[in-house]
C-alpha cells in the first residue's frame, strides 16, 4: 500500500507539472513513469487471462507497487529496461507467492526478514554503483558525439602565448591567513597574497597577462579559473580537466591575452565549494586599451563568510556600513560581483539595491548593453558568479548600495563623508530580457542551429558517491554520469535550460559567452543579453545560443558550488579534444 501511495503521489506531481508548465518540464518523467505503472498492470492482466487466482494478481500489484516506490523516490534519467524490470517483477511475485501464510509466526518473521533484506540489498546496490571511481577522465563522449577522422588534440596543448614578454605580470600565493571583518569577527581564511578577497588585477584589452600561482597551503591543492574571461582551454584552471591541482609547495604559470573588456573575477577551481567560501577569489578587470575616463571605478565583491557556525554577508570584508567620500559630479562605475552560493538561506541570497540616484546597468557579465535606460527603485538579483556594472553621476546627496539580505551593511557614497543612508525603496526586480534597446546580433532564435541540447535541473532522493541524500541532477543524472555535450568547432549551438527543482541554479558555461534568446517562452525584447552565468529560479526556463569558437573541454555547471560538489556538473566537449588529466580520490583533483 505504501508503495502504491508513493507511486500515486509521484504521478500526481508529474501531472501537476504537466498542467502548470507543460511537456518541457515533465515529459521525460512521463516517459520514465509509464513503464513503472503499465508493466505490473500488463503482467496482472496476463495472469488473469490465463486463469490465475485473483490473489496472484494482487501479489503482482503489490510487487509492482514496491518496485514503483523505489523508483519514485530516486532520481532516474530514463525508464527501466522493460525486459529486466519484467523479470524482476516476476521474481518478486514468485517470492510473494512462495511465502508462508502470514497467519503463522514463521510467515510473519519470513516476510519481515525478506523486506529488510530487499531494502538493504537495494540500498547497498545503489551505494556501490554510485561511488565515483578513484580515477576518471572527463573527456568522455556524449550527446551529439561525431567521430572525426582527424588526430586528437590534448586540452593541455591549447595554451595562451608561450613566448613574448608579458605586458602585465602578477604572482598570487595561496596560504592560510586569518582575516578580520569590519565588525571585528575573525575568519579562518585561505588567502591570495595574505588578503581576501585577493589582489585586484587590472589589465588593458590586448595585454599579454602572466600570472604565477604559488601554493603554500599546508594540505590543499589550488588552481586559478578566470571566471567569465574566455581564455584558451589550457589556461582555464579546472583541476582534473585542464591541469592537475597545484599541490602544496608547487606553482603553475598562466598566460593569456585579455581580449575582452569588462568585469570578471578569479577563483580556485579545486574543491571550490570550500576554498572559495574561505577566501580564494579576487577581482579581474579588463579596461579598454585607451585610457579609461576619469571618475570612481570601484569593484564591489559580495561574499558570505563562514564565521564559526554563522554565515556573515559582506562587501569584501566589510560586513558593516562602509562610507566613501565622492565629489558631486564624479562619474561612478560600481562593478558588482556575486561570489556567494545563493542557497535557500536568506544570508546567501544576493539582491542589490541602489538608492539615492538614477543609474544604469551598463554591462552584464562583462558585456556592455545597448542604450540602457535610467533605473530607480528596482531590486537587482544577481546570480552567483554573475556581474553587473552600474553607472551614474554622483549627486549632491548620499547614494547607498545595499544587499537586501543584510540590512546593516552596504556601501554609502557621500559628498562630505557624512549623512545617513537613504531609505531602500526598491520594489520589483530588474528584468534584463526587456532592458535597453535591440541592436543587430550575429544570430537570432530563428537561425539554423547545428546542435541543440535540453538540460533539465531537478532534485530528488538518490545516491551520490555512495551516500543517499537529497540530490540535484542534470537530466536525472549526477557527475560523473552526465553525458558530455559534444560539438564541432564552428557549430551554432542552442541550449534549453529548465529548472524544475526547488532551488536556484546559476548556470556557468566556461570558455564562452552565450546570448539569451528567450525567457520562459518570451523572446528577449531589449538589448542583446550576453551571459556566462545565468540564474535559473525554480519553475523557469531559458533558451541560450552561442558559437562554438573556443576549442577545448569546458565545464558547464551550477555555480552554487555546493550543488556542483554534489554532482551538478557536466561538460561541453569539442570533437577531437582529449585530456591527459584525471579526477577522483586517487588523483588529488576535485574539479568543482
Amino acid at each position: 500500500m505504501a508503495g502504491g501511495l508513493a507511486l500515486a503521489a509521484k504521478g500526481a506531481v508529474t501531472v501537476s507539472l504537466l498542467a502548470n508548465f507543460g511537456w518541457l518540464f515533465a515529459g521525460d518523467q512521463v516517459l520514465v513513469e509509464i513503464p513503472v505503472v503499465l508493466i505490473p498492470a500488463a503482467v496482472a492482466a496476463f495472469l488473469a487471462s490465463r486463469g490465475a487466482r485473483p490473489v496472484l494478481a494482487v501479489r503482482v500489484t503489490a510487487a509492482g507497487a514496491f518496485l514503483g516506490f523505489l523508483h519514485a523516490f530516486t532520481v532516474k534519467a530514463e525508464a527501466p529496461n522493460v525486459f529486466g524490470y519484467g523479470v524482476l517483477l516476476l521474481l518478486s511475485t514468485a517470492v510473494l507467492r512462495a511465502w508462508p501464510p502470514v497467519r503463522s509466526r514463521l510467515g510473519t518473521t519470513t516476510r519481515m526478514v525478506a523486506v529488510v533484506a530487499l531494502v538493504a540489498t537495494g540500498l547497498g546496490y545503489g551505494s556501490f554503483t554510485s561511488r565515483w571511481p578513484e580515477r576518471h577522465t572527463m573527456a568522455g563522449t556524449g550527446h551529439g558525439h561525431r567521430h572525426g577522422a582527424g588526430p586528437s588534440v590534448d586540452a593541455a596543448d591549447l595554451t595562451g602565448p608561450r613566448v613574448g614578454r608579458p605586458d602585465r605580470s602578477f604572482t598570487l600565493t595561496a596560504a592560510e591567513t586569518p582575516i578580520t571583518l569590519a565588525s571585528g569577527a575573525s575568519v579562518a581564511a585561505w588567502t591570495f597574497n595574505g588578503q581576501a578577497p585577493g589582489p585586484e588585477l587590472r589589465v588593458r584589452q590586448g595585454d599579454l597577462v602572466q600570472v604565477t600561482l604559488i601554493n603554500r597551503l599546508p594540505e590543499e591543492g589550488v588552481t586559478l579559473h578566470w571566471h567569465g574571461l574566455d581564455v584558451p582551454n589550457a589556461e582555464d584552471g579546472v583541476a582534473g580537466l585542464t591541469q592537475d591541482a597545484v599541490r602544496p609547495g608547487g606553482k603553475h604559470i598562466y598566460r593569456f591575452r585579455a581580449e575582452q573588456t569588462g568585469t570578471y573575477w578569479y577563483h580556485t577551481h579545486q574543491a571550490s565549494s570550500t576554498a572559495v567560501a574561505r577566501g580564494l577569489f579576487g577581482a579581474l578587470v579588463v579596461e579598454p586599451a585607451a585610457r579609461p575616463a576619469d571618475g570612481l571605478d570601484l569593484v564591489v565583491m559580495s561574499h558570505v563568510w563562514p564565521v564559526g557556525e554563522e554565515l556573515r554577508p559582506a562587501f569584501g570584508t566589510a560586513d558593516t556600513l562602509t562610507r566613501r567620500t565622492v565629489a558631486p559630479g564624479t562619474p561612478v562605475r560600481l562593478r558588482l560581483v556575486n561570489t556567494g552560493n545563493n542557497t535557500a538561506s536568506d544570508a546567501e541570497t544576493t539582491t542589490f539595491a541602489l538608492t539615492g540616484t538614477p543609474y544604469r546597468v551598463t554591462a552584464i557579465d562583462g558585456v556592455h548593453l545597448h542604450d540602457p535606460a535610467d533605473l530607480t527603485g528596482v531590486r537587482l538579483p544577481l546570480a552567483t558568479g554573475g556581474r553587473y556594472d552600474l553607472t551614474f553621476t554622483m549627486p549632491e546627496e548620499p547614494v547607498h548600495l545595499a544587499d537586501l539580505a543584510h540590512s546593516g551593511g552596504g556601501l554609502l557614497l557621500t559628498p562630505d563623508g557624512r549623512g545617513a543612508p537613504p531609505p531602500v525603496t526598491a520594489s520589483g526586480d530588474f528584468n534584463p530580457a526587456a532592458y535597453g534597446r535591440p541592436t543587430p546580433t550575429p544570430f537570432t532564435s530563428s537561425s539554423r542551429f547545428d546542435r541543440k541540447f535540453t538540460i533539465v535541473a531537478s532534485d530528488g532522493v538518490g545516491f551520490v558517491d555512495g551516500s543517499l541524500d537529497l540530490i540535484q541532477a542534470f537530466n536525472g543524472r549526477v557527475y560523473p554520469n552526465v553525458p558530455t555535450q559534444m560539438v564541432r568547432e564552428g557549430d551554432l549551438v542552442k541550449m534549453t535550460l529548465v529548472n524544475r527543482s526547488r532551488d536556484n541554479h546559476p548556470m556557468h558555461l566556461h570558455g564562452h559567452h552565450a546570448m539569451v534568446l528567450s525567457a520562459n517562452g518570451r523572446p528577449v525584447s531589449g538589448s542583446p543579453w550576453w551571459i556566462d552565468t545565468l540564474d535559473l529560479p525554480p519553475g523557469t526556463w531559458f533558451e541560450i545560443g552561442f558559437r562554438a569558437d573556443n576549442p577545448g573541454l569546458w565545464m558547464d555547471h551550477c555555480h552554487n558550488l555546493e550543488h556542483a560538489a554534489a554532482g551538478m556538473m557536466m561538460h561541453l566537449g569539442y570533437e577531437g579534444i582529449t585530456t591527459r588529466f584525471e579526477t577522483g580520490s586517487a588523483t588529488g583533483n576535485q574539479p568543482e
